[in-house]
């Protein structure tokens, strides 16, 4: 067999192979949330994507909409319960990571690549905090993907590569203003890469602003058209002191580095390990490098640390509030930064320990959580956990139904069966309201 087809081949097999873990992990997570969130209502975030998901408007009160749009979609076909939330989360968990081993293999390749890849399953970004689908966590998906085709844009500048860098980034600003990051990120990074004069003196770039642009264009004029709630919402919760701004934004770049420990931490444990096996004895790797990897080596920190600083400043900035929930997608390129940094000299054993240990935390999650969901029910204090909104839900569902023969409107058009066990408590009371407002008086 040819160098070139066995290289093919072996590209193909690691491809299905991670397809396939991926795969189980989703299925061993979708589970876990279906058992330990079964007795409780789901977050408010998540009521609001099902609310919005079922009026496909251009934007909606505080985001824009594509979000919410995958939402409503996905309730066309299952259930509104909380076990399909929890597979749409977890997909969306399960196509960022397909996603980082992508952009991954932009950088490195083989035992490395599937490492880096494996290190943020070990990350409650892509399990535990994955469940709470919203205009966050979207990006879980959106970012890894972005950034992929945008090192295809910026190597290749063909057509296709251009076309799916502003296809990517048009998705991204259709979830969240906070895109503006990414795109920000990426301008930087084009700038310091050795491709810079190439890249900005072809058409690429502005093939792919063309694109975003158009795919953002509609909801721009939604804004024009509709007054720009979601600018007026950013409006209403800015403006705070900058020690209030600046203790947030700590609490979240602390919050953020804090959820990456079990990955770096494992990362240097496998670098100090080979360290002392081979003590007395050479573990240099060689620093010869071509034009290529010394790109990889000078972007590799731009893309994965400069979301986390935009992010303070643009708070700091806006005087608004950030929190570790917020940065959630952005860190698909941190396991691997802390590879090139502590540099293990064997990834073939940092694979073995990040898949072991992905492994066992998804089992075990899985083994403990039905005591998770007796926990939440005696013991819980969050409000998803104490508040009886499903049960409120029916219950205004049915008194609504029992006065009038009216659709119930959720903004314009929505009927009133769907939902019940999706309602956020202002959601209920504006239901009750509208009722109470159809009875006839009593004197």
């Amino acid at each position: 067999m040819a160098a070139s087809d066995q290289g093919e081949w072996d590209v193909r097999d690691d491809l299905r192979q991670v397809v396939l873990k991926v795969a189980a992990f989703v299925v061993v997570w979708s589970l876990y949330f279906a058992v330990s969130e079964a007795a409780s209502s789901i977050h408010n975030d998540m009521a609001e994507a099902y609310a919005w998901g079922r009026e496909f408007e251009l934007g909606y009160n505080q985001h824009p909409p594509f979000w919410a749009w995958i939402c409503g979609l996905w309730f066309l076909i299952f259930p509104c319960a909380n076990w399909a939330f929890a597979i749409l989360a977890m997909l969306n968990a399960g196509v960022g990571l397909l996603g980082a081993w992508a952009l991954i293999g932009r950088f490195v390749d083989g035992d490395k690549r599937v490492a880096a890849t494996a290190l943020l399953a070990l990350t409650p970004f892509y399990s535990f905090l994955a469940y709470k689908y919203n205009a966050n966590s979207i990006f879980l998906s959106l970012w890894p993907w972005t950034l992929y085709a945008f090192l295809g844009a910026l190597r290749n500048r063909s057509m296709a590569a251009s076309l799916g860098f502003g296809a990517m980034m048009g998705l991204a600003l259709n979830s969240k203003y906070y895109a503006l990051v990414l795109a920000a990120t990426c301008l930087i990074a084009a700038q310091a890469s050795v491709e810079r004069g190439r890249y900005f003196r072809s058409p690429s770039p502005y093939v792919s602003i063309a694109v975003a642009l158009a795919m953002f264009a509609p909801h721009l004029i939604w804004l024009a058209v509709t007054g720009a709630p979601p600018i007026r919402y950013l409006a209403r919760v800015s403006g705070r002191s900058f020690a209030e701004t600046g203790a947030f934004a700590a609490s979240a770049v602390l919050g953020s580095l804090l959820q990456q420990t079990v990955a770096v931490g494992l990362v240097a444990a496998a670098a100090r390990l080979e360290a002392l096996n081979h003590r007395g004895g050479a573990v240099g790797q060689s620093v010869d490098q071509t034009a290529g990897e010394a790109d990889n080596r000078r972007l590799l920190p731009i893309l994965a640390l400069t979301p986390l600083v935009l992010s303070v400043v643009a708070a700091l900035c806006l005087r608004t509030k950030i929190s570790s929930n917020m940065l959630i997608g952005a860190f698909p390129l941190s396991p691997l930064l802390a590879m090139q940094f502590l540099a293990p000299a064997d990834p073939l054993r940092l694979r073995r320990y990040a898949l072991r240990g992905a492994t066992f935390l998804s089992l075990g999650a899985l083994m403990l959580s039905p005591l998770v969901a007796v926990g939440k029910a005696w013991y819980g204090r969050d409000s998803e956990d104490v508040e009886p909104r499903r049960e409120a839900a029916i219950a205004a569902s049915e008194f609504w139904t029992s006065v009038t023969s009216a659709p119930l409107a959720m903004r314009r058009r929505s009927t009133a069966p769907s939902i019940r066990a999706c309602l956020s408590v202002s959601t209920i009371s504006a239901i009750a309201g509208r009722a109470r407002k159809r009875l006839p008086r009593v004197a």
